[in-house]
């Protein structure tokens, strides 16, 4: 663990990486989330009634 130690002492701004990383990961899920939250009934509905497998219970009687 003293090499890596080292190793990351030697770079210059290395505390800023975790910090931009948690930026990223907390920026990313809120705008998911307020996608999500924001959807319209509609557009929720018509998600929900994807196939996600090949199953006769979920193909249409249109094919």
């Amino acid at each position: 663990m003293g090499i890596v130690s080292r190793v990351f002492d030697s770079i210059e701004g290395i505390y800023w990486f975790p910090i931009i990383a948690l930026a990223l990961f907390v920026l990313f899920f809120t705008a998911v989330a307020i996608h999500t939250l924001t959807m319209k009934k509609s557009k929720e509905q018509e998600c929900g009634k994807l196939p996600f497998e090949k199953d006769e219970n979920y193909q249409s009687n249109e094919a």
